[in-house]
């Protein structure tokens, strides 16, 4: 324990998980949708963020993450070994905001790791393999996650549109505001099914050529 908490401030994603066990210890394991508040506001996610902008966000945390072809029925993974962190998403994006939901899905897989080396795991299998948990967990996360950010963003993008001098052009802004906002939190309900359905117009487009 001591060799873990002595390189908190040469590892953010050490750092965080030791502030969640400072907040949430007495009444362990918190609540996913907890975590994933405390995550956004960590992190600094939005809920349209470029690949670009991953990564940077990405590094900011001492985290490697690179995009890279991977099999159909893989979306992501992750590494952790000593002090080098790494995420690798497949360069295939299935569906519109896929990228930010597989990195936050491995992002919650690598923070499990960090908490179970503390001694402070936050899935308990009963009925079903660790495994298998630790992956519902991890959706469920990127999930919650991603619905924190869109609703922090949607208040701010509609001040912004009240910026917006003329009449019809503000109009048009609310609009486009209410169909992203709901386009993206069907997104995020329903990421799993939409990538299934990408990937299949994918297979569809491969054996026509």
């Amino acid at each position: 324990m001591k060799l873990l908490t002595d390189g908190a401030e040469k590892s953010p994603v050490l750092g965080f998980c030791l502030n969640i066990i400072s907040q949430y210890g007495g009444n362990w394991p918190p609540d996913e949708d907890a975590l994933a508040q405390e995550f956004v506001k960590w992190f600094g996610l939005k809920s349209l963020l470029t690949r670009s902008c991953l990564r940077e966000l990405c590094k900011a945390k001492g985290i490697d993450l690179s995009f890279a072809s991977l099999p159909e029925d893989i979306h992501g993974s992750n590494f952790l070994f000593q002090d080098k962190k790494e995420i690798v998403i497949a360069e295939r994006e299935l569906a519109p905001f896929g990228d930010s939901h597989t990195l936050l899905h491995e992002f919650r897989e690598m923070l499990e790791h960090v908490f179970v080396e503390l001694g402070y795991p936050t899935i308990v299998s009963k009925d079903s393999l660790e495994e298998d948990s630790l992956e519902e967990q991890a959706e469920l996360f990127a999930s919650l996650c991603r619905m924190e950010a869109g609703m922090r963003d949607f208040p701010r993008m509609l001040e912004m549109m009240q910026q917006v001098e003329k009449k019809w052009a503000r109009y048009l802004g609310y609009v486009f505001v209410v169909v992203y906002s709901f386009a993206h939190m069907f997104s995020c309900i329903y990421m799993r099914q939409l990538e299934e359905i990408g990937s299949e117009v994918h297979r569809q487009r491969y054996v026509r050529t």
